[in-house]
């Protein structure tokens, strides 16, 4: 054995549960200060987020969008944006959480009249009846939902799982979407998390400096390739443990 070989592991075994109790707590109160925001300040900062998205050259270079659905109280909104989104003629796909399995499918929609009550509350497509985003297709920008981000992207989710296992197998621009007051100086991160590149706030954007949205022609996030293959309605989701 190497020396210190049994130490590091001891360390690496003891920081996750630390680091785990501490995102607990701090998930029970951000959730409570969401909570507590009142409603008509709620719906002013969701129209000012939702401009500053538009504004995002990402946003603009985009041709699918894969967006959560806004479903809880005081979750800042996704639907107007999902709208502006069919009305520039980008595809949109949102997830779709799959009873007994912990991880999302997606499905295409084009409208929001598609969309039913599934589990924990979500709204999302039917998947008796979803158009299934085909396994190949290209998602270009990805909306990730947060309970609270920091400046380095990094965010509180609900604990699930559920994004982080996407969010690794995706290729894309990723956006937190967050209210000024839970836009956090520092949230402790584990191996498995995935931060966003750009948290966008109802009055400013953070991205690390690292980050650059490219300019030129044939950078930038990919372009949505045309599928070979059509979109599956209803059955079984391809690339339901992900997607590339």
């Amino acid at each position: 054995m190497r020396p210190g070989f049994g130490t590091c592991n001891v360390e690496a075994r003891t920081a996750e549960p630390a680091t785990r109790t501490r995102k607990d707590r701090l998930r029970k109160r951000v959730l409570a200060t969401r909570m507590s925001l009142d409603r008509g300040p709620v719906k002013t900062a969701g129209q000012a987020i939702l401009a500053r998205v538009l504004s995002l050259e990402a946003y603009s270079r985009a041709k699918l969008v894969h967006t959560y659905v806004s479903s809880k109280e005081n979750e800042v909104d996704t639907r107007a944006l999902i709208g502006a989104c069919l009305a520039h003629g980008k595809r949109v796909a949102v997830p779709v959480v799959m009873p007994g399995t912990k991880t999302l499918a997606h499905a295409l929609i084009d409208g929001l009249d598609q969309l039913v009550v599934g589990p924990y509350g979500l709204a999302q497509p039917d998947p008796a009846v979803a158009t299934w985003l085909p396994a190949e297709a290209q998602i270009d920008l990805v909306v990730v939902p947060g309970l609270a981000f920091d400046r380095r992207g990094q965010r509180i989710g609900w604990g699930g799982g559920y994004y982080d296992r996407f969010l690794a197998q995706v290729q894309a621009v990723k956006i937190g979407l967050c209210y000024n007051a839970l836009v956090l100086n520092y949230i402790p991160d584990e191996p498995h998390d995935v931060p966003v590149d750009i948290v966008v706030a109802e009055t400013a954007i953070y991205q690390e400096a690292v980050f650059k949205i490219p300019n030129g022609p044939s950078s930038g996030p990919s372009r949505a390739r045309t599928s070979p293959r059509a979109p599956t309605r209803g059955g079984n989701p391809p690339g339901a443990a992900g997607h590339k």
